[in-house]
């Protein structure tokens, strides 16, 4: 077993023959033993005015996704699927219908990753990634489905659309919204040189959006590996905007090591990255974050972080945050912290919050 895992990894995780997936209302043409970024080039200029798909399937990153939409309507109901062209609705605002996959649903279903692109007048204009568990529907539309494509060839394809204008492959003016679904389509491939990809734009300046991007989709898609990256970058980096922009991300991660470190960003030198981190603290730790925030609220130098502190007593869950919202707002030295812990109070529905509340009126 562990021989026939490694000779999938040399071979770029390539997926045993499978079945198409079942496309409705489509052309469907089946193209085997091709190289991605040649087949899609012969057939961008093979088209003229009427658009095509092109799609090809990869194993996804572990965890609960569903990459589907759905539309549901109180009057008529509603459907799970996807329209590849169209609307989910008919002129009299009617959902149009998707038929669910029939017969028995594989255990595999909705771990493999489905790459869709859009063709029209020789160039690229849309690009989606869904779960092969989606019923999908292409409008009539012809689809190529690629037969073969290794996990390597489609991630190499996706890169290119990250770079500059893709090297021409896509129209002008479309290059960013492409480039950001193909990062994401990056984010959501098994292989592990997908997290090289990410890597690589998450400490590039080339590009702010794709890079933001980067950050976020490491934390949300790349487990630990994710978390490592970003801690290092925080650790690394010397641009101070750029810092407090990633503790965000990083408080976004589900790793064992998160509230440590942004409990630790909680007493960086940089007010701003400490205004971030002890907010963030507050909302992952929870009531164990308290001392700390406490701590902030009473002796940081800086107005900004001790106010966001008070943001993240409120942040606590089960409403565990009035008690010391209270005691702020009666005993702060700081009008605007006071202030602060005031308005969230008066945001709880908590009786405790309202009977103070209360009594400060009567004052």
């Amino acid at each position: 077993m562990l021989k026939a895992l490694s000779l999938l990894t040399l071979v770029g995780m390539a997926l045993p023959w499978q079945a198409p997936p079942v496309i409705q209302n489509a052309k469907l043409e089946v193209r085997r033993g091709v190289t991605l970024d040649r087949e899609i080039a012969a057939l961008a200029a093979a088209t003229a005015t009427d658009p095509v798909w092109v799609a090809w399937r990869a194993p996804m990153v572990p965890g609960d996704r569903d990459l589907c939409s759905s539309y549901y309507d109180s009057r008529y109901g509603g459907f799970r699927g996807m329209f590849l062209d169209g609307s989910a609705v008919d002129a009299s605002g009617r959902p149009r219908t998707i038929a669910p996959p029939s017969g028995p649903v594989p255990l595999e279903a909705g771990t493999n990753l489905i790459v869709l692109v859009r063709l029209v007048e020789g160039g690229l204009e849309r690009l989606r990634a869904v779960g092969d568990d989606c019923p999908l529907d292409a409008g009539g539309r012809t689809v190529y489905w690629l037969e073969g494509v290794t996990a390597a060839d489609s991630l190499r394809w996706l890169e290119s659309l990250t770079r500059g204008d893709a090297g021409g492959s896509v129209p002008v003016g479309t290059w960013r919204p492409i480039a950001s679904s193909a990062l994401n389509a990056i984010a959501l491939h098994g292989a592990a040189d997908a997290e090289a990809i990410l890597d690589r734009l998450a400490g590039s300046s080339e590009d702010q959006s794709l890079r933001n991007q980067s950050w976020t989709l490491l934390a949300s898609h790349r487990g630990a590996h994710g978390f490592t990256t970003l801690k290092r970058l925080i650790e690394t980096e010397t641009a101070p905007a750029t810092r407090r922009q990633l503790v965000s991300p990083l408080a976004q991660t589900r790793q064992p090591g998160t509230v440590d470190a942004l409990r630790v960003l909680a007493r960086d030198p940089d007010a701003r990255v400490r205004a971030e981190a002890i907010y963030w603290y507050a909302v992952r730790a929870g009531a164990a974050s308290v001392p700390e925030v406490m701590r902030a609220i009473d002796a940081d130098a800086d107005p900004a972080v001790r106010r966001r502190a008070v943001s993240g007593l409120a942040r606590l869950p089960n409403d565990e945050g009035v008690p010391h919202l209270i005691t702020v707002a009666r005993t702060s030295r700081d009008t605007e912290v006071r202030k602060a812990a005031v308005s969230a109070l008066g945001q709880s529905k908590d009786p405790r919050a309202t009977a103070f509340l209360e009594e400060l009126l009567k004052r």
